[in-house]
């Protein structure tokens, strides 16, 4: 079996029940009539809640062999799953920050304030690009997933600019930001069960648990302002062409 092949691109994996909002994100088309490949990058929800078994079937079914957590210190400490811990490979921790939603500009536009947060990541987490990236494109190092707790906002940004800098088309990323919304009530209810996170929850406004079209949009349209495409933006973070080159042929068939 390839690996990663029987992860679909909105459904998930049969033996992963515990591992939401997971998909794998090849077969996207480029501007230059490719596509991405299939079980090469893949993106989730927290991996907190997989039992041996299902860390089991990631690490030898999948064929996981890296993971990336965009999550702080503080949000893994006591969230993530012991049995995975023992079973997989390399892990990279490369925690987005945004300088926190209280930054922002009080926005009346629910999506201007969300696309706002977004572009705030590329301000403040220039090394963790940088290091997803040289990391990603080292020797035998995919599939690879990347995640945070819901696998929207950081992983969305992260997975738009990864996609973009080898040529993905808009409309492609666009999409598959927005499939989290097939997942959002089931995850929510779930992540209420982490100490601390039903709280949390509690105090973030309703606009930031959607996924909606037009918040990926407003970001796209953002980041190329600022720096004027996604390969920009992370040589301003450090990262060669050599690497970015790398990372186009190993995502893109």
């Amino acid at each position: 079996m390839q690996p990663g092949s029987a992860i679909g691109t909105s459904s998930g994996h049969p033996g992963l029940p515990d591992l939401a909002n997971l998909r794998d994100v090849g077969g996207l088309a480029t501007y230059d009539a490719h596509a991405t490949r299939h079980g090469q990058l893949l993106r989730s929800a927290t991996p907190h809640f997989l039992d041996a078994y299902q860390a089991a079937v990631l690490v030898d079914e999948v064929g996981l062999r890296l993971r990336i957590d965009l999550r702080s210190r503080g949000e893994i400490a006591g969230a993530t799953s012991t049995a995975l811990a023992w079973a997989e490979r390399t892990v990279l921790l490369a925690p987005l920050r945004s300088g926190g939603r209280e930054a922002v500009p009080d926005l009346d536009d629910p999506t201007a304030a969300m696309v706002a947060h977004y572009l705030r990541f590329l301000d403040h987490s220039r090394p963790s690009f940088a290091a997803i990236v040289t990391t990603l494109t080292d020797a035998d190092q995919l599939p690879a997933l990347v995640h945070c707790t819901m696998g929207k906002d950081r992983t969305g940004v992260v997975l738009a600019v990864l996609l973009s800098a080898v040529g993905v088309r808009d409309e492609e990323v666009v999409a598959d930001y927005a499939l989290t919304s097939e997942h959002t009530a089931a995850l929510l209810e779930r992540l209420g069960e982490i100490p601390g996170y039903a709280e949390r929850l509690a105090a973030l406004p309703a606009e930031s648990l959607g996924a909606v079209p037009e918040t990926m949009v407003g970001f796209l349209a953002g980041l190329r302002r600022s720096y004027g495409d996604a390969r920009a933006f992370l040589r301003t973070a450090g990262v060669s062409d050599r690497r970015l080159d790398e990372l186009t042929a190993l995502l893109v068939g």
